[in-house]
């Protein structure tokens, strides 16, 4: 009996957890833009960890620092709560730049994921 009901409150505790969780942004790097030799794609993803996220995909801001972003895709649905943006960006610093991405939840918050981009 005890330890069904450490089950269920550990079950209840893991998923009010996820209710906690902002979403998930990460990005990858890509190859040279053909025929530039200082432009390269970069890929930006945010998986949404609620079923239900209240932050439409649009209100997603982007701040940079170091690199200019040269072209800017739409925001498609890749997978089932992943978004993708493709970008084409250019550093302005030597070697690195990077990318702020913010999404103001009314749940929980402003998040601010801060991505790091080099060259490929």
């Amino acid at each position: 009996m005890k330890r069904s009901i450490l089950l269920i409150a550990m079950l209840l505790a893991m998923g009010s957890m996820s209710q906690l969780l902002p979403c998930y942004v990460y990005s990858e790097t890509g190859p040279l833009v053909k025929g530039k030799t200082d432009q390269f794609q970069v890929k930006l993803f945010v998986e949404c960890i609620h079923r239900r996220c209240p932050v439409a995909i649009e209100e997603t801001l982007l701040e940079t620092e170091g690199l200019k972003i040269e072209k800017q895709g739409e925001w498609e649905l890749s997978e089932d709560g992943v978004y993708r943006l493709d970008l084409v960006v250019s550093l302005t610093a030597k070697d690195k730049g990077e990318i702020r991405v913010l999404r103001k939840c009314p749940k929980h918050g402003l998040q601010k994921e801060t991505l790091e981009i080099s060259r490929p």
